[in-house]
């Protein structure tokens, strides 16, 4: 269920992060925030978290907070079913924002249904399958909250259950299991290129990889002073 900590106009337009299993995801959250609102201090930020992360100072850093289950490493596919915007930015917790350019990106939307920027197969850590190609980096998605994109991204969130279960089965000769399975871009995959449930898709633009630039991306795919959102990596060992 939906429990907002906050009650927001649902008519808006606004910013979403996730962070679940891991606290240092959390860590990573709130200081993309403040990097957002250091240049949008006027921006509405959702923070979706598990109820064990929740502490009454995240209040003072996010507009909103929603509780959604606990103890799942691909949460954020529950919170862009739940967004409470008209249209929402998500973006992963391992971000920093580094343009003012992040308070016009709604209105890039235009008459897509999702927005994202393309993958670069020398930077993926899997791209090709026999039956296909994983064309769409999912750690920055725009998107609108229209009945059919809704229904997309609540369909996305059930079907990655079943794929992390292992209920889902496929056949693995044109879609490798071990190479596929751990991944959320491949019920995406799924969800867009084999069912009656896709929506339709743009990709920013170019160059677009302002708009997620990966710490693993060649320099050549935008100048520094154009990145708008800049894609780190959070180290996960314990010391």
């Amino acid at each position: 269920m939906l429990t907002p900590l906050t009650t927001i106009n649902e008519t808006s337009n606004g910013y979403l992060y996730v962070a679940s299993k891991d606290d240092r995801y959390l860590t990573s959250a709130i200081v993309s925030c403040e990097t957002l609102k250091e240049y949008y201090p006027q921006a509405h930020v959702t923070l979706v978290t598990e109820p064990d992360f929740f502490d009454p100072s995240l209040m003072d850093i996010f507009d909103d907070v929603i509780l959604g289950p606990s103890n799942n490493k691909r949460l954020k596919l529950w919170g862009l079913a739940n967004s409470p915007y008209e249209r929402t930015l998500y973006i992963d917790a391992d971000c920093v924002i580094r343009h003012p350019d992040i308070a016009i990106v709604h209105d890039l939307l235009g008459d897509a249904d999702i927005m994202l920027t393309r993958i670069r197969p020398y930077a993926g850590a899997f791209v090709y399958f026999p039956g296909g190609k994983l064309e769409d980096h999912c750690g920055v998605i725009l998107f609108n909250n229209k009945e059919h994109t809704k229904t997309f991204m609540q369909k996305w969130w059930e079907l990655w259950l079943l794929q992390e279960s292992g209920e889902w089965k496929w056949d693995t000769t044109q879609y490798p299991d071990k190479d596929l399975r751990p991944w959320d871009q491949w019920s995406y995959w799924w969800l867009m290129n084999k069912t009656d449930s896709a929506i339709r898709r743009e990709y920013f633009p170019e160059p677009d990889a302002r708009w997620n630039f990966v710490n693993t991306y060649k320099s050549n795919e935008c100048k520094p002073e154009d990145i708008v959102i800049y894609h780190h990596t959070i180290n996960l060992r314990r010391e």
